[in-house]
């Protein structure tokens, strides 16, 4: 009885020496044999991290350091939360915690591009001209709050060069001026570049040799907001094109080889 007694107990400190070996060695979660400080192992299962509700990226809380102090940096949990106050928000995701800010560990993507659906042709007397596809209630819906890169890019192409008498040659510059406008606090805001083309007659009709203008902005969009865009064009007085570009093969083109486009990208 008394050896039976003594094989028990030893059985037992034999099983307890192990598992405080394995606390302060590897631990193995369906596995003998972990690679790691921890080795969870499933076909089947997966790992659900601790689930809370941040309420911005500058606050640790609710999530504390159980010893007292500081939050590890380190700290890993996933975000059930969404919050639109225009600054630190935070959306449902894993986030880890660097110290001073919970960092989005997989970042959120946004991007949409608006192209001209058709081209057209421009004249000198009608002002600012719609672009097709580019106007008429054309609305970005923001996905999430924080800073948006908008690019816009315009192409324009001219129209014939008068012929000249004797057939000389005639280079003369078509030009116009594009106008985005972007309603980004309730009232549009306009953002008017310049764009130039060349066209040539000689013996030859050179014409809808298109020259590219690009804008960029930066601006802080919030999510679940309506932005409504325009893009229009202007054309300047073009003495010495055919009909002064008002009509006929004097007139621009807008849009004849590469449609114009507005770009709406989501940075941070």
């Amino acid at each position: 009885m008394r050896n039976t007694l003594l094989l028990t107990i030893y059985t037992l400190l034999l099983y307890f020496s192990s598992c405080i070996s394995v606390s302060y060695a590897q631990v193995g979660i369906g596995t003998t044999s972990p690679k790691g400080a921890l080795d969870l192992d499933s076909g089947i299962y997966g790992l659900v991290l601790p689930r809370v509700e941040l309420t911005k990226t500058t606050l640790a809380a609710p999530v504390i350091n159980p010893n007292g102090g500081s939050l590890a940096v380190g700290t890993v949990v996933y975000n059930t939360n969404t919050t639109f106050s225009g600054s630190y928000d935070v959306s449902p995701g894993i986030y880890m915690w660097n110290g001073v800010d919970w960092i989005n560990e997989f970042p959120k993507k946004h991007a949409q591009i608006f192209k001209q659906t058709s081209y057209i042709r421009t004249r000198s007397n009608a002002g600012y001209e719609n672009i097709p596809g580019l106007t008429n209630n054309i609305i970005f819906t923001a996905r999430y709050t924080g800073t948006y890169k908008i690019e816009v890019s315009a192409n324009y192409g001219g129209g014939y060069v008068r012929n000249l008498a004797g057939g000389e040659t005639n280079p003369l510059v078509q030009s116009g001026n594009f106008k985005f406008t972007f309603d980004i606090t309730g009232a549009n805001v306009d953002h008017i570049f310049p764009i130039k083309t060349y066209s040539v007659y000689g013996n030859i009709q050179y014409y809808l040799i298109w020259e590219q203008a690009t804008i960029i902005l930066y601006e802080q969009l919030t999510a679940g907001q309506d932005y409504y865009i325009a893009l229009r064009f202007d054309q300047d007085d073009s003495n010495g094109f055919v009909n002064s570009g008002n009509s006929s093969t004097g007139r621009g083109y807008i849009g004849y080889d590469i449609p114009c486009s507005v770009e709406f990208t989501y940075l941070d």
